[in-house]
Order: structure tokens, then C-alpha cells, then sequence
């Protein structure tokens, strides 16, 4: 006798409970741009030394993914998320208390940091192997983090204009506890049926990635290295806009509501362009699809260094969002094709580590630029350049078609239901 045919693939609930979780946390830690100026002008700070802050995050952030990614294909995913979220709210209610540069870079270079990579490695591996199909779509939602801005810029915005700084971290803080709930309803995928399609007569088909290698098979390999080079490009390039480009915007005379209703228009077309380059990698691929977001990411920046009117502000942010949206759920389905996922937790820890550099070197030459110059016209086109080179990087990717046949023949497991 059949076994009915489960209405509700429960892969989904992961999906959207991962957006929104890791939309709060990052969405808070780019709040942080916001602070910025606050923080500066209370502890006469230069942005310099501010922004060490941001590439201390982003280095822990990068080592905590490494032992998260190990520890991901060890233990599962749900309790790395579950232990981060904890860590991620007190890190956040540490900022409302911090007093000097050491409290600054312990909460949240090094707090905050530790917890929010639970919703990296964990998250995107734990996707990976619940989904064979619509991956790159089931990816793109999941990892729409960057549409964080839009919901939190004009929060931080609003709560700082009626209360202070501190007073904004305690109820971002307070906020925070939403990620608990939202780490619960994670279950990792050996609790269900993952990545299957139903087949006639009674048979589950179950599609098994063809190529399994270690991370050591997979360091091996050219694919690695370009897909780590690329991301470290391509992380360098927005990361300084994204840490950098609200000071700027009111530096050139914007007032802080217009400055975050940018970049919220910025970030939801992050989440769009996700969705966009998701679903057109599952159709023509990532190489391509990957060459084109990063292009459009680095050609737009010049629009934003001369924009002085409103109405460029916001069509840059449109351009520049979908752009630099798109790329990172398709690294994750890159790796899936080329390596499997016998190892992918410890191969994606790696690669999260080499993005985290990138973002903590694209803000840190931010700040440090704009203090020996005065301006931002240069790391800004820096990050143009790097982009650049990252879309062309894309193009020198090796034929995942051709690898699959000198490694494997395909195999399909029919499974009686």
C-alpha cells in the first residue's frame, strides 16, 4: 500500500526561518554604520580606529564559521544556531554598555561575531542538503540577510532620534530574542526526507550529488582557489560601501532619514537580486550568472562617488543592490556541484572565512583611506576594481558538466516508498 505523498515539504520552514533570522542578525550588525558618527563624536574616535572594529568582526566571524562549518558536519546545524542566537543578544546588549575602544572591539568584534556565524556555515549547509532542487532559489531566500537594512537603518534611525546610542543597542537587544524561536524551528535533515522527488508507482527518487570530496580533495582543485579569490573580491568591493557609503551619503549632504531610506531601497533590491541570480543560476548556470552580478556590483559604483542629487542616490541603490545581492547563495550551490556535500560544512567554513577577510578589509581601507585623504573617491574605486576582477574570475570557472563526467557517471538511488 502507497504511503501518501506529504503535502508540506518542511525544507521551506527552514528556509523562511533562516531569513529571518539571519536577517536580524545581520541586519543589526549593519546597523552599526548607523552608530558610526554617534559613537565617534561621543568618544572622539577617528573613523580609522572605528572601523578596526568591523574588521575584528569580520575576522572572528571568519574563524567562528571555520569551527561552526566542522562542527556543522559533526553535530548538525539546529544547536550551533540555537548556542549563536544567545551569544549574538548578549553581544548586542553588551553595546549598550560599552565604555571604551576595548569594550567596543570585544562586543562586537568578537561577541556578536561568534554568534551571527551560526547562521552562516550552519544555515547554508544545513540548506544544501535539504534541497537537490530549486536550490539556488531555496538559497537566495534564505540567505537574503542583506535586506536587513531595510528594516533596520530606519529603525536605528528612529530609535536615535529618541533616545541615544546606548539607548538604541538595548532595544535592538531587546529585539533580538526573536532569533531564539526562529533557531528552534531548525531540524537537521537526517530528522526528514531531503532533496526527493516522488516517482510513479510507489518509488522515491532521490537524486545523490556525483562528486564527494574532503576538503583537503577540495583544496586540490582550481575551482577552490577561484571561488575563495573571487569571493574575496567581490566581499572587498561592497563591504566598504555598505560600512562606508551612509557617512558618505551625509558627508555630501544628505539628511540621515534620506541617507537610510537609500539604503533600505538598497537592501531590498539585495534581496531581489538574490532571488534573481538564484533562480538564474538553477537555469543557465552559476558561471555565468555569477560574471554578471558581479559586473553590474562594480560598474555602479562610480555613479555613487559623483551623485549629489536624491534621485541618483536611489537609482544607484537600485543597480548597486541587485547587484551585489545576487552572488553569495550561488557560491554555496557552486561548491554543492563541484564538491559534494560529504565535507561541505568544513569546505564552506573556509570559504565564509576568506569572504569575512574580504569585508574586514574592505571597511577597515574605508576608514583608513578616508582619514589620510579626507575623501572616499579611492577605496570607492578600489572597490570597483576588485569587483572587476572577481566578474572576470567567474569566467575562468571550469565547466561543472565536464568535471561531473571525468569524476562520475551519474547516480540515481531508486528507493522503494
Amino acid at each position: 500500500m502507497e504511503q501518501p505523498q506529504p503535502k508540506f515539504f518542511y525544507g521551506w520552514m527552514i528556509v523562511f526561518a533562516g531569513l529571518f533570522l539571519s536577517l536580524i542578525m545581520f541586519g543589526i550588525v549593519d546597523a552599526f554604520g548607523v552608530m558610526f558618527k554617534p559613537l565617534a563624536e561621543q568618544f572622539q574616535w577617528g573613523r580609522d580606529t572605528i572601523s578596526v572594529a568591523s574588521m575584528i568582526n569580520w575576522i572572528c566571524f571568519g574563524l567562528g564559521n571555520l569551527v561552526c562549518g566542522t562542527l556543522s558536519d559533526r553535530f548538525g546545524s539546529r544547536r550551533l544556531l540555537i548556542v549563536g542566537g544567545i551569544l549574538f543578544i548578549i553581544g548586542t546588549l553588551l553595546m549598550s554598555q560599552i565604555q571604551s575602544l576595548v569594550h567596543l572591539y570585544f562586543a562586537f568584534g568578537v561577541v556578536m561575531a561568534i554568534g551571527r556565524s551560526a547562521a552562516a556555515v550552519p544555515l547554508t549547509a544545513l540548506i544544501t542538503k535539504w534541497f537537490t532542487r530549486n536550490q539556488g532559489l531555496a538559497l537566495a531566500i534564505a540567505q537574503s540577510q542583506n535586506v536587513g537594512p531595510a528594516v533596520f537603518a530606519p529603525l536605528t534611525v528612529y530609535l536615535l532620534s529618541q533616545t541615544d546610542w546606548r539607548g538604541a543597542y538595548l532595544w535592538l537587544g531587546i529585539g533580538a530574542l526573536l532569533i531564539i524561536p526562529l533557531a528552534l524551528l531548525m531540524r537537521d535533515h537526517e530528522e526528514g526526507a531531503a532533496g526527493t522527488i516522488q516517482g510513479g508507482n510507489g518509488q522515491r527518487l532521490a537524486v545523490m550529488p556525483q562528486v564527494h570530496l574532503s576538503l583537503s580533495e577540495a583544496m586540490r582543485t582550481r575551482a577552490f582557489w577561484t571561488l575563495n579569490i573571487m569571493v574575496l573580491g567581490c566581499c572587498i568591493c561592497h563591504s566598504c560601501i555598505l560600512l562606508h557609503g551612509f557617512n558618505h551619503m551625509t558627508d555630501v549632504g544628505l539628511q540621515a532619514t534620506t541617507a537610510s531610506q537609500v539604503a533600505a531601497v538598497m537592501a531590498i533590491s539585495g534581496m531581489v537580486g538574490k532571488i534573481m541570480c538564484g533562480m538564474l543560476a538553477d537555469r543557465i548556470g552559476g558561471k555565468w550568472t555569477m560574471a554578471i552580478f558581479l559586473t553590474l556590483q562594480a560598474v555602479v559604483i562610480p555613479i555613487f562617488i559623483n551623485a549629489h542629487a536624491v534621485p541618483t542616490f536611489f537609482m544607484w541603490a537600485v543597480m548597486f543592490g541587485l547587484g551585489y545581492g545576487g552572488p553569495m547563495p550561488v557560491y554555496a550551490m557552486l561548491f554543492r556541484e563541484y564538491f559534494g556535500t560529504r565535507s561541505i560544512g568544513a569546505i564552506l567554513g573556509v570559504f565564509f572565512m576568506i569572504a569575512a577577510v574580504g569585508m574586514g578589509s574592505g571597511g577597515l581601507m574605508g576608514g583608513v583611506m578616508y582619514d589620510h585623504m579626507g575623501s572616499y573617491a579611492m577605496p570607492f574605486f578600489t572597490s570597483t576594481g576588485t569587483g572587476l576582477i572577481s566578474a572576470f574570475l567567474a569566467l575562468t570557472l571550469p565547466s561543472v558538466k565536464k568535471r561531473e563526467q571525468e569524476v562520475a557517471a551519474p547516480q540515481v538511488v531508486l528507493q522503494a516508498s
